[in-house]
């Protein structure tokens, strides 16, 4: 026997333990018979091996080498018969990555990753606007790094998509999840204070050959020793004893003692002339005004705050001033929108257009200015509406327009609808109209019944009157209010307790009103009042508030929600009780369409921004949402409108024959009467009321309220027959506090009004 075959059967031997060990592995969690059989044979054949040796005789080889191939054949045999069981699949789970915002580029990271069986192939990330539309598009497949993108983004609101794929057994599967919203505000950006450089920045040679005793005709040369890019947006400022000098394609302004020259721009806002590094500009043709053309034309003078050389025809002037005056930093305007149209000096862009079913306007609105302010606001009929956030497109001097018809507190007839952008340019102010559409809405021809809406309150009377059965209501009265929801002692906890008169039990009262509501009555509850006052500050709060209000309409069935909250509801700002209020309504007009959302302002409430902080605000977020207003034409002495024959005398609620038909006017227009025959004296911050919204809310009699109540309805009827002459006869009806002073008052108000409203 040879050492070669020793050394060969050696090998085999080896090769077949591999084998036996990768068997192994298979039966991790179980024992196997075959398998402990193999085992004791291969301990055998190690020792056969081992013993192995040139003296061996060859029976001992063969019976080694029979009994090598006896255990590979049973290893294989094995392996092929082993049935494993069907891995389960585990899908990855992935959180929401994070987008960070930095210097106006966006940076998303993938966070909380889960993949047990390293199933994950690649992510791929859309970065893109809150209108969906997407600016970049990133992919990887190294998931713990962060992935950026390169697109310099505008003011805007910004996301990204993520789209993780994933193995399966025979396909490919997805994840797509939205990352956090990120916003970049709308900054005006302050000029970046330059770096001083140690020589000198440029020279401005300034050379005449025409010169007169008051001016002189100039060529002008500015070079730069510098590798700072000014572009377009360079300043020459200088002493000068020119009073001016012009060219056309420059700006020159005096300031003090100084003149300024910048470049001027074409009709695409590119600048004539810029400065660019190492660069020359010339300019001809430059005339002076003033003064004869000498070496005092320009001393001291600087670009952009840096000392500049100047030459004046080929002899250096004192134009260096070794420690310049920077420029003064540019003021950042106020940028408002006024309340009514017109805006003089305002750009036209022709943008927008109705679509075929009249129901919403679009537009892409092409602003010259890149630098445009974060919000835009719709005018009906000249009255601002209502103010929009600016929606870019990829370009940041494009923006998109889509407003449903909705979303407008549109009156009957024609309504001519435009919008105002705004924007900076060198620190002024511009304005950008767009053309006007209109709206037509049909004056409804059935409005159904006018409404009656009267007060009941669940305490038991004001005052002399006395409680009033819920069921004893006039059918007169098709709107009941109840009043009120009121605060627990934490100004935040709804509570409404119809127990408080001792007349009725919870259980009664609900049965009420289901039977009221049987009869034809809407049964709504109010909310404030006096004891109704709630400050929220914080969005928990906001949800404590608004479960509460919900679960009592629920417990109770109202089919309605009034708004009777007072100023100092608003002491830690109306943005948390607005949105309360707002999703209180979408909650039950979900299940309702025809849930009904009124409200009763007061005067003041309505027409200042002072007093009215809440109404204001919950009007312009709510308007499309409302059944009606039913402002209070009471209690208001000394706030009123000016009369729109030109008179100038302001009416109030005192003189309620005249106060019922100005301020139901005004209320459907947006503001009062001109006083004494000039421009409006008032407008309103609400905007024009649809009339058919529109409800007027009288007190019901003497007692009733402390100013403008009256006994006399001749006043009432003759006041409603002046609006209707005016032409405004869709006003819904009418309102009153409230039902229990109509019965004391021997019903002298519903039996007045209801003639009125047939």
């Amino acid at each position: 026997m040879s050492t070669l075959e020793i050394q060969s059967i050696k090998s085999h031997f080896s090769n077949v333990l591999k084998h036996y060990n990768n068997l192994k592995k298979k039966f991790v969690e179980e024992s196997n018979n075959e398998l402990e059989f193999l085992h004791l044979q291969l301990i055998e054949l190690k020792n056969k091996i081992n013993n192995l040796s040139m003296q061996s005789s060859i029976i001992y080889f063969l019976e080694a080498k029979e009994l090598l191939s006896t255990i590979e054949k049973g290893i294989f045999d094995l392996d092929d018969n082993l049935v494993i069981p069907e891995t389960e699949i585990i899908i990855p789970q992935v959180s929401a990555p994070k987008l960070e915002i930095v210097k106006n580029q966006a940076k998303v990271s993938s966070t909380n990753i889960v993949d047990v069986q390293s199933r994950l192939i690649e992510v791929i990330f859309k970065l893109k606007t809150n209108i969906n539309n997407i600016i970049e598009q990133k992919q990887s497949t190294n998931f713990n790094e962060p992935v950026s993108f390169s697109s310099i983004l505008t003011p805007g609101q910004y996301l990204v998509e993520a789209i993780y794929s994933y193995r399966l057994e025979n396909e490919i599967g997805t994840i797509t999840v939205n990352s956090n919203s990120a916003v970049i505000e709308e900054n005006l950006p302050l000029p970046p204070e330059p770096p001083v450089p140690s020589d000198i920045f440029a020279t401005v040679k300034l050379s005449s050959s025409q010169s007169w005793g008051n001016g002189f005709s100039a060529e002008m040369e500015i070079e730069s020793h510098s590798d700072i890019n000014l572009a377009g947006d360079w300043a020459l400022n200088f002493d000068s004893s020119a009073s001016s000098l012009s060219h056309w394609q420059i700006n020159c302004d005096r300031k003090g003692n100084q003149l300024s020259i910048t470049s001027g721009k074409d009709w695409a806002q590119v600048p004539h002339f810029s400065l660019t590094p190492f660069a020359k500009i010339s300019i001809n043709g430059i005339n002076g005004n003033g003064v004869a053309f000498d070496k005092n034309i320009m001393t001291n003078a600087t670009i952009n705050g840096y000392p500049v050389k100047v030459l004046i025809n080929g002899e250096e002037s004192g134009g260096t001033n070794p420690n310049p005056t920077p420029d003064p930093e540019p003021e950042i305007p106020t940028i408002s929108f006024p309340d009514q149209l017109p805006i003089l000096g305002a750009t036209d862009v022709e943008a927008i257009y109705l679509t075929a079913d009249k129901n919403q306007i679009l537009g892409t609105v092409s602003i010259p200015n890149p630098q445009i302010h974060s919000e835009y606001a719709i005018y009906v009929n000249n009255f601002k509406a209502k103010t929009k956030v600016v929606e870019f497109t990829r370009r940041s001097s494009m923006v998109n327009v889509q407003i449903n018809k909705d979303e407008l507190f549109l009156s009957n007839g024609n309504n001519k609808i435009e919008l105002v952008f705004a924007g900076t340019a060198n620190s002024k102010a511009s304005y950008y109209k767009t053309n006007s559409v209109e709206i037509f809405k049909e004056k409804p021809e059935n409005l159904g019944e006018k409404s009656l809406i009267g007060y009941w309150s669940s305490w038991g009377g004001n005052g002399p009157t006395s409680y009033i059965d819920l069921e004893d209501v006039p059918s007169e009265y098709d709107t009941i209010v109840v009043s009120f929801i009121e605060h627990m002692n934490d100004f935040l906890t709804p509570q409404f307790d119809p127990e408080a008169s001792k007349q009725v039990t919870k259980e009664a009262f609900k049965d009420k009103v289901k039977r009221m509501k049987a009869k034809g009555h809407d049964v709504i509850i109010a909310i404030g009042g006096q004891n109704g006052v709630f400050k929220l500050k914080s969005e928990t709060e906001k949800n404590i508030f608004k479960s509460g209000v919900i679960n009592i309409i629920e417990e109770y069935g109202f089919n309605g929600f009034d708004i009777d909250l007072e100023g100092q509801s608003t002491q830690y700002g109306s943005t948390f009780i607005v949105q309360a209020i707002k999703e209180i309504i979408l909650h039950f007009r979900a299940k309702d369409p025809n849930f009904i959302y009124s409200m009763a302002p007061e005067v003041a409430y309505l027409i200042s921004t002072g007093f009215g902080s809440l109404y204001i605000d919950l009007i312009r977020e709510t308007k499309d949402l409302i059944t009606t207003i039913h402002p209070q034409y009471y209690n208001a002495p000394g706030t009123g409108v000016y009369p729109f024959d030109g008179s100038g005398v302001a009416i109030d609620c005192k003189n309620q024959a005249r106060f019922i038909p100005e301020f139901t006017q005004a209320l459907i227009k947006g503001h009062d009467g001109p006083a004494w025959g000039g421009e409006y004296a008032q407008l309103f911050p609400i905007g024009p009321i649809p009339e058919e919204k529109l409800a007027i809310g009288l007190p019901s009699g003497v007692g009733a309220a402390g100013t403008g109540a009256i006994n006399d309805m001749e006043i009432i009827k003759s006041a409603w027959l002046e609006v209707q002459r005016r032409g405004y006869t869709n006003v819904k009806g009418f309102m009153t506090w409230s039902i229990d002073w109509d019965k004391y008052h021997n019903w002298q108000f519903k039996n007045a009004v209801s003639e009125l409203i047939k």
